[in-house]
């Protein structure tokens, strides 16, 4: 379950540029299958083809269809109204996610190395899924 969640929220917008997604390809019989799609046609070909209990996917990650990107996004427009000089610019963004249910614990940790001086700022923010609204804001 969690090697699940990790790799759906490492999906990119972009990800005809940058590689296959990690998907959901489709539902049968209470399973759910998903894997990372290496071909760029219809033709489905993965190199690990997880399956996984529909029942156990929707009490842990009831919001099991959403990408990793758009929960960033909502991270990032959610900073860049609320905390004055944010950019996501400029430094190396690390995401940590955590998931419990209908909330994700997002850690984001910017790295700068300008001048040879590493500077980091985290965030700790907690999403709801349902509508990807920012609960809880913490600056660390």
């Amino acid at each position: 379950m969690e090697k699940f969640f990790q790799r759906k929220m490492k999906v990119e917008k972009d990800y005809k540029v940058s590689g296959r997604r990690f998907e959901v390809f489709y539902e049968k019989d209470d399973l759910i299958y998903c894997g990372k799609n290496l071909n760029a046609n219809k033709i489905i070909k993965v190199d690990t083809l997880y399956i996984i209990p529909k029942k156990l996917l929707l009490t842990e990650f009831s919001a099991y269809h959403l990408d990793g990107y758009q929960v960033r996004d909502a991270v990032y427009k959610y900073l860049r109204s609320n905390v004055k000089g944010f950019t996501n610019h400029d430094y190396k963004n690390h995401f940590i996610y955590k998931v419990d249910k209908n909330i994700i614990t997002v850690m984001l940790e910017q790295v700068s190395h300008k001048y040879l001086l590493r500077k980091s700022i985290k965030y700790l923010l907690k999403v709801d899924t349902a509508n990807l609204e920012i609960q809880e804001f913490k600056k660390l």
